[in-house]
C-alpha cells in the first residue's frame, strides 16, 4: 500500500506502483490518496492503462486522522467516501448563504480531539459546545451517506452581485484541461471571475508546432489567439458543472509556474494565494478595464 500525498507521482519517472516501467502487481494492491483533493477522473486522464485501486480518504490531524473513506466495496466518484464507523458528520448550513445545499462539515466521534494544547481561544473557535470539530470545509452528504467537499469557508468570496464563489473547486476542474498545469481564480467584489493560467508548456509547444506558431513560451502566452483557445477549452470544461456567474470571463496566461523557488507555493506545495494575487494585481486590474 502506498500513500500518495501530491500529484507529483503522475510523472512517468515516479509513477506509483511502477519500477523501471514495470508494474509491481504482486506487492502493490492499492493506493490511498491524501494530502490534497483528487480531481474527478484524474486517474483515468493521467494513467488510463493502470488498474490499481485508488480509494480516496478524508480526514485531519484533529480527527486522528480519518473521517470518511471510499473502499473497493463501497465508493462514489467525486466524493471523499462514506463516514467511517463510530464517526458522525453534521452539515451546518447556518454559516453559509441562505438556500445553499451544503454547509460547514462538523465532525463528532471518539477520534475527535479535545482541543489544542494551551490554545484555548483556538479551541473555542473550532470546537462546538457538544464536542464537534468545525473543519472549515464546506460540504454535503448525499442520500446514501457519501460526503462531498465543495470548498473552504475561508477561501470563499462574493462577487459584486452577492453570489458566492469557491475558487478551489473551479481550479481543480480547470486543471483537468490538457492545456492547463495550474490555475488561480479571482473575483472578490468584482463583476465577474478571471483566471490566471499556467499552461502545460509541453502541450502548448506541441500545439504551436502543429499550428505553425512560434514555440517560445513568453511569445505564446501573450498571443490573443492562444489565450482565446485555452479560455474556450476552460469554459467548455466548466459549463454544466458550475453556475454561469462562476465561470471566468477573462484569462491571463503566465510564462512561469507557481513554485517553491519563486515563493508562490508553501513547503507542502499549497498555493500562497495572496502572494500570487498581489504579484499579478496590475495585470488583473487590466482585465477588468
Amino acid at each position: 500500500m502506498i500513500i500518495t500525498p501530491t500529484k507529483d507521482w503522475w510523472e512517468p519517472k515516479t509513477k506509483m506502483g511502477f519500477t523501471n516501467g514495470q508494474h509491481e502487481e504482486k506487492s502493490t494492491r492499492a493506493s490511498i490518496t491524501s494530502g490534497q483533493a483528487w480531481p474527478n477522473l484524474a486517474w483515468a486522464k493521467e494513467m488510463p492503462s493502470a488498474s490499481l485501486p485508488t480509494p480516496v480518504w478524508n480526514g485531519l490531524t484533529e480527527t486522528s486522522p480519518a473521517v470518511s473513506m471510499n473502499a473497493s466495496y463501497r465508493y462514489r466518484l467525486g466524493s471523499v467516501g462514506f463516514v467511517i464507523d463510530k464517526v458522525k458528520v453534521v452539515i451546518d448550513s447556518s454559516v453559509v448563504e441562505e438556500g445553499a445545499t451544503d454547509g460547514e462539515i462538523v465532525v463528532y466521534g471518539p477520534n475527535v480531539m479535545k482541543g489544542y494544547h494551551n490554545r484555548p481561544e483556538d479551541t473555542q473557535a473550532t470546537m462546538t459546545p457538544d464536542g464537534g470539530f468545525r473543519t472549515g470545509d464546506r460540504g454535503r452528504l448525499d442520500q446514501d451517506g457519501f460526503l462531498y467537499i465543495t470548498g473552504r469557508l475561508k477561501e470563499q468570496y462574493k462577487l459584486e452581485n452577492g453570489k458566492f464563489c469557491f475558487p478551489v473547486s473551479l481550479e481543480e476542474e480547470i486543471c483537468l484541461v490538457s492545456f492547463v498545469q495550474q490555475a488561480v481564480i479571482y473575483g472578490l467584489n468584482r463583476p465577474f471571475n478571471i483566471c490566471l493560467v499556467v499552461p502545460d508548456f509541453d502541450v502548448l509547444k506541441n500545439y504551436a508546432k502543429e499550428k505553425g506558431l512560434p514555440t517560445d513560451i513568453k511569445t505564446l502566452v501573450a498571443r490573443q489567439d492562444v489565450i482565446d483557445m485555452i479560455g474556450n477549452a476552460i469554459t467548455h470544461q466548466l459549463k454544466g458543472k458550475f453556475g454561469g456567474y462562476e465561470i471566468p470571463k477573462k484569462f491571463l496566461l503566465l510564462s512561469e509556474p507557481f513554485s517553491l523557488d519563486n515563493g508562490t507555493l508553501t513547503q507542502t506545495m499549497k498555493l500562497k494565494r495572496k502572494i500570487v494575487l498581489d504579484k499579478f494585481m496590475d495585470q488583473i486590474e487590466a482585465l477588468y478595464k
